[in-house]
């Protein structure tokens, strides 16, 4: 199991559509961009939300792994 949760951000705003596809994600809007988030996935999880990312021809920004909180 993961400690935190990654968070990927993709250029453009999420309609519903695209916000069904992640459903099992934390999506939100900030500026021109969406950020989605997965608390406590795996890396294998983080490949398959990678992977759907590439079929919808998003362009990814960023990902990282935030920490659960300070150690």
């Amino acid at each position: 199991m993961a400690d935190g949760a990654y968070v990927i951000t993709v250029r453009g705003i999420a309609g519903p559509w695209v916000r069904g596809v992640f459903d099992d994600t934390e999506v939100s809007v900030a500026g021109d961009t969406t950020v989605l988030r997965c608390a406590g996935a795996d890396q294998a999880a983080l490949h398959g939300l990678l992977r759907r990312i590439e079929h919808l021809g998003l362009e990814l920004l960023d990902v990282h792994q935030e920490s659960e909180g300070p150690a």
